[in-house]
This record gives C-alpha cells, structure tokens and sequence, in this order.
C-alpha cells in the first residue's frame, strides 16, 4: 500500500472515530435532559392517613368476625340442631325431585295447563291465517285466469262464457 493511501485511510478513521464521539456525546447530552426533567417532576403525594384509617376500620371488622359470640349457651344450639333435624325427618312436605327425561314423564290427566291452551290456540290462529292466505292466493290466480280468458274470448270471434 501506497503511503498517500494509508494517510487517506488514516484521516478517514479519524473522521469516522470524531463523528461517533460526536454523536455519542449527543445522546449523553439528550439523556441529562432526560433525567433533568424526570428528577423535576413532582413526586406523587400519598395521603397514609386515609391508608392507616380505612386499616383500622378492616381490624376492627376482622374482630368483630373473630370473635365467638359468648351470651348464647351451648344446649339452645343443640336444641335448634335437633329441632332442625327431626323437622327435616318427619316433614310432610317432601321436595319431588324433578324428572330427568321431562318428554317421556308427561302426565296424561285431562287438565291442560294454561300454557299448552294458549300454545294449541296459538297454532289454531297460524293455521287459519295460513288457510285465509292460502284461499286469497287461490282467489287471484282465478282472477287473473278469468282476466286472461276474458281478453283473448274479446279477441277471437268465439263467443266467451261467463261463469
């Protein structure tokens, strides 16, 4: 290598070394802003007092749970155990479980519930809603039918039949 090239890569080097500094000392400078502004800011205030009474308020409920309550003797409680379990024993009113397959228990009485009397004459509306419907289509095809039939008997010399 030629002696005015190792000089060229030489100041070259130093351009590039000088220009990293710069940019290096840049970003350090851009940093102490940083840290100016974040150390400047106000710190947030936190009130202890509403802290410490609102944990007073919870140790004062936890002892009031805590604490068994001692002016009840010991044989009402057994007394309302045992009147609990002998009315549970000999109820008359026993909870009928209700069944697993509702569709294949279905009482065969000849009470309807109200509830299967509005579904049958709900279904009896729809059903005579459909047969109206159906008639009125039927009543126009007729129409346009003798409509039809009408304008082409006009047309032709036969004579056209009214029914």
């Amino acid at each position: 290598m030629k002696s005015w090239m190792q000089k060229s890569i030489a100041e070259s080097e130093a351009r590039m070394e000088s220009m990293m500094d710069q940019k290096v000392q840049a970003i350090h400078k851009r940093l102490d802003v940083f840290k100016l502004r974040v150390l400047e800011q106000p710190a947030p205030v936190t009130d202890m007092s509403s802290f410490l009474t609102e944990l007073d308020s919870l140790r004062a409920d936890l002892d009031a749970i805590i604490v068994p309550p001692t002016d009840e003797p010991e044989s009402v409680h057994n007394v309302l155990v045992d009147d609990t379990v002998l009315g549970a024993l000999f109820s008359d009113d026993i909870a009928q479980p209700k069944p697993t397959c509702s569709r294949e228990k279905r009482h065969h009485s000849s009470h309807i519930s109200d509830t299967t009397e509005d579904a049958r004459a709900r279904k009896r509306e729809r059903q005579q809603n459909e047969k109206a419907r159906r008639a009125s289509i039927v009543d126009k095809e007729l129409h346009q039918q003798r409509a039809r039939e009408s304008i082409i008997g006009a047309s032709s010399s036969r004579p056209t039949l009214r029914l």
